[in-house]
């Protein structure tokens, strides 16, 4: 097994992305500490990973308050006595955007999108040096490696970028790595609720169609995959980098929607055949 003897907390870990990462580093041999606000949702996980024969613990967690990781990580410490593997999933997508942006609610992305993330690194890091070293993943987004309709969430993942590229340099001499994944557009129980409406499932087809390469959104379990990765002993010389896990919408997108909508290719090919039969009369 890939993470045997291993401790993970993953915070938002009864979540979409949360959720399945928690089953999958349970099933590959680690201890998992589910955190999150929501006991009766935490608690419902840890059970069913339990009774399934993993082991499976759940520490309440708002990660905007830095007195519940402080008490997340002494829990971890007394009940199971050591910690490898940090997962940072929680997050705010809320809109805050030019030409009026209200300040405090983009200071309250910045507390949950970079502060928070900033607080589990720094209250995490020093227990995972005493274990021996491990892994950190931080879930950014494709918005923050392009522009972004979306300010405040841009803007904010862009951060956690560095922040994350910062963690790595400097926490390399006490063996710990840091690294992020990117997902594009990933199918969890908050994009669940947009893709019921019919309109909005219509578009989303069409968008996922024509901007993205694999021409589908992406499973929460894909992106435990690639935690899963990050966070095991294979990706060892890994650290202070990102993972792109979109379906080849960055690589593509700006060409490939063009192409799609307008087949491009098909009208290049055409060009050809013209500009072939005006130099055969030249």
């Amino acid at each position: 097994m890939r993470l045997e003897s291993k401790v993970a907390l993953i915070t938002g870990g009864y979540g979409g992305m949360g959720r399945a990462s928690s089953r999958l580093f349970s099933k590959e041999g680690a201890t998992v500490v589910v955190a999150g606000r929501s006991e009766e949702r935490g608690t419902a996980l840890v059970k069913e990973i339990n009774d399934g024969g993993g082991k499976a613990h759940f520490v309440q967690l708002d990660i905007t308050h830095q007195e519940q990781w402080t008490a997340a990580v002494e829990y971890v410490e007394e009940k199971i006595g050591s910690l490898h593997i940090l997962m940072n999933i929680v997050g705010s997508n809320a809109m805050s955007k030019f030409p009026e942006i209200d300040i405090d609610e983009w200071n309250k992305i910045f507390e949950i999108n970079v502060v928070g993330t900033l607080r589990g690194i720094q209250t995490c890091a020093p227990l995972i040096k005493e274990s021996g070293g491990g892994s950190i993943v931080n879930i950014g987004s494709v918005g923050g490696i392009t522009g972004n309709f979306s300010t405040g969430y841009s803007a904010s993942k862009w951060a956690l970028e560095g922040l994350s590229r910062s963690a790595a340099y400097l926490y390399a001499d006490w063996g710990i790595r840091c690294n992020v994944i990117q997902p594009g557009w990933i199918e969890t129980d908050l994009t669940a609720s947009m893709s019921s409406n019919p309109l909005m499932k219509k578009m989303t087809k069409h968008t996922m169609n024509t901007t993205v390469l694999l021409r589908r959104s992406g499973k929460a379990e894909e992106i435990a995959n690639t935690a899963l990765f990050l966070a095991s002993d294979e990706s060892s010389y890994i650290t202070g980098t990102d993972i792109v896990v979109d379906g080849g919408w960055f690589s593509a997108a700006p060409y490939l929607g063009n192409e799609r909508t307008h087949h491009m290719l098909g009208v290049l090919k055409e060009k050809e055949k013209v500009e072939e039969f005006l130099d055969h009369f030249h």
